[in-house]
């Protein structure tokens, strides 16, 4: 353990993440600074930033307004064992600029929509208006439909390094000239906010700090966690070059370095760039400069290794594109508009291994939403989709783990109450320090954190796949059915099980590293189905009238929140619903057969059949 006079900050958030295994030495050392109370003090409050910084991606907020109305359509993402979602009128207006973060708890703490800063509870941060300041903010911030600023892939949040009540919005303002007819990316700002002011509502440290004077490319900005699991890198790059400049958050402030590398980019084509779940490559794509890939070095910040994949395939006339990574960083997933392509970037030859994965299709409910656009990957490591224009669809890559066919891509999975726009970026917030890297100088571990999501695959069967991180080595499943016998347990990382019976088990997966071990537990739900009606554990759900002329009734699960989704013939989803009140209308809906699916909040299956509609 070391002299316990030898009492510092580093010490102590190593020993803190020993207690549970070491708690005598760990106490008597503890005791010994209780008398620093300073050191403690600050101290505590990095393990807070440091040790539980995982959820601040939960909450996924988009939806904007047409017109002058005060309020705008909010749609809301949480994830938490599943995802759950939910409509309600916000005072933000948002378009393409979008960047939000939450808590360590998960509950939505600031949200930027380029204009100004508001909380989670739409009041507006203190002295946060007249960001990115010029013609694009009179005229869409402040102007006749006060909508909000455009710019795709602008903005990114990020917590303080060192003061839990401090965060960081990064910027990037868009320079626009009516005469000659121009716009542009041309700096890059920062903006602090202190949610410490104002009762918890936060106020403006300074605003619109200029970083970095250059045009940036549209590819917009990305972030990631620095090798001491503790600082920030944030990227972007320059346009019609090879230039890319990494911006280091720290204690210290804000430091700038650049590189060139690679092939110049040469067009004004929106795309994306992103970082591996495990922070060790980057990706950049977009329809006209095609895909990129690099080696990272999250301790220095530099590119390595580049790799450019070159395509012709008539998408070059697009002006936008998305990218996203696998959870386990196995493929990555390029969209292009008109098409949705996957890579194995664990292959010899990523470019040999495109694979055409999906392409546009129309669907008369959802005609603004066709298009394949932006992607996110999500906490619960499915990828989601979002077109490119107002919308209310979304398509889902349910398995992106899985190579081809296999990743279930799924067209307008998700249709909304309402049209929307903007989709928030995230960096991975559960990605610690490299250990035994050089910059591994603040006593951090990677301490496993277990997480999970299943699929049911018909009858008994059901695919568990891991979505766990900080670099867990091992996994042991406990699928809570003994009868299997040696089957109710497996050490893969992911793993199909064909359950002895219907009825509930509870389910838990164990990782562990050579930091630690944590475990995941929840219950599953086995059924059997029929046509009309599907049991759960003895307690049957029943919907009526079926046939129906357009409201559908349950009983059942009339205390539980539910997710509902409603499919045509085609297995095309039609409506998708967060419901409570046990009651859901189809009267949106032409007249015929639909296929009802009902889930609870763990995303147990609770109702399986169809349901016939009659006008």
């Amino acid at each position: 353990m070391g002299d316990p006079k030898h009492c510092n900050c580093q010490k102590l958030v190593s020993l803190i993440f020993q207690a549970a295994t070491r708690p005598g030495r760990v106490a008597a050392w503890l005791f010994y600074c209780t008398m620093k109370k300073t050191l403690l003090f600050f101290c505590f409050s990095q393990v807070a930033i440091l040790s539980f910084a995982q959820k601040e991606d939960l909450t996924w907020v988009f939806g904007y307004r047409y017109t002058t109305q005060p309020v705008a359509n909010g749609i809301y993402f949480h994830f938490n064992d599943s995802l759950t979602i939910e409509y309600k009128s916000k005072p933000m207006s948002l378009t393409e600029s979008n960047a939000s973060i939450c808590d360590s708890s998960g509950n939505l703490s600031l949200l930027s929509n380029g204009c100004y800063i508001e909380t989670g509870d739409g009041i507006m941060v203190e002295n946060s208006d007249s960001l990115n300041p010029g013609w694009v903010y009179d005229n869409r911030c402040n102007g006749p439909y006060d909508f909000s600023y455009t710019t795709n892939q602008s903005m990114i949040l990020l917590p303080s390094p060192d003061e839990p009540s401090i965060y960081y919005l990064f910027h990037q303002p868009l320079k626009f000239n009516l005469n000659p007819l121009y716009a542009l990316r041309d700096k890059l700002f920062y903006t602090k906010i202190d949610m410490s002011h104002n009762n918890g509502n936060g106020a403006i440290v300074f605003k619109n700090q200029p970083i970095v004077s250059d045009t940036f490319h549209s590819d917009g900005l990305s972030a990631v966690r620095h090798g001491n699991g503790r600082d920030w890198w944030v990227v972007g790059a320059k346009q019609f070059s090879n230039k890319y400049y990494f911006l280091l958050l720290s204690p210290n402030g804000v430091t700038v370095q650049s590189q060139n590398i690679g092939e110049p980019t040469w067009s004004e084509s929106g795309g994306e760039i992103v970082f591996s779940p495990d922070g060790t490559r980057m990706a950049r794509f977009n329809t006209r400069d095609d895909l990129r890939i690099f080696d990272f070095d999250r301790c220095t910040g530099e590119l390595s290794n580049p790799v450019h994949i070159s395509f012709v395939d008539g998408e070059e006339d697009e002006v936008s594109a998305g990218l996203a990574w696998s959870a386990d960083g196995h493929y990555l997933y390029a969209a292009e508009v008109d098409r949705l392509l996957q890579f194995d970037a664990w292959a010899a030859d990523i470019s040999a291994s495109r694979t055409l994965l999906a392409v546009r299709e129309f669907n008369p409910s959802c005609q603004l939403g066709s298009s394949l656009g932006y992607l996110e990957l999500g906490p619960d490591g499915r990828i989601y989709c979002r077109p490119l224009s107002g919308q209310d669809c979304m398509h889902r890559i349910g398995r992106p783990e899985r190579q081809g066919a296999e990743s279930e891509f799924v067209h307008f999975f998700y249709t909304f109450d309402f049209s929307y726009k903007g989709l928030p970026h995230f960096p991975n917030f559960r990605l610690g320090p490299v250990d035994g890297s050089p910059c591994d100088t603040l006593g951090l571990d990677n301490h496993p954190l277990a997480g999970w999501r299943y699929d049911h695959t018909g009858g008994t069967g059901v695919d568990f796949t891991s979505v766990s991180w900080y670099e867990p080595e091992q996994w042991y499943w406990d699928f809570g059915d003994p009868v299997s016998g040696v089957l109710n347990y497996s050490t893969e990382r992911n793993r199909s099980h064909d359950f002895s019976a219907p009825g509930a088990y509870e389910v838990c997966l164990t990782v562990s590293n050579l930091y630690g071990s944590d475990s995941k537990c929840k219950t599953v739900w086995i059924t059997t189905s029929s046509s009309n009606e599907l049991q759960t554990g003895g307690a049957g759900v029943k919907i009526y009238p079926n046939p129906t002329t357009g409201d559908v009734y349950w009983t059942g699960a009339q205390n539980l929140p539910v997710t509902v989704n409603v499919f045509n013939a085609l297995g095309q989803l039609q409506i998708t619903r967060n419901v409570t009140n046990s009651h859901l209308d189809l009267n949106t809906l032409p007249q015929g057969v639909y296929h009802f699916q009902m889930l609870s909040p763990a995303n147990d299956l609770l109702y399986n059949g169809k349901v016939s509609l009659v006008k």
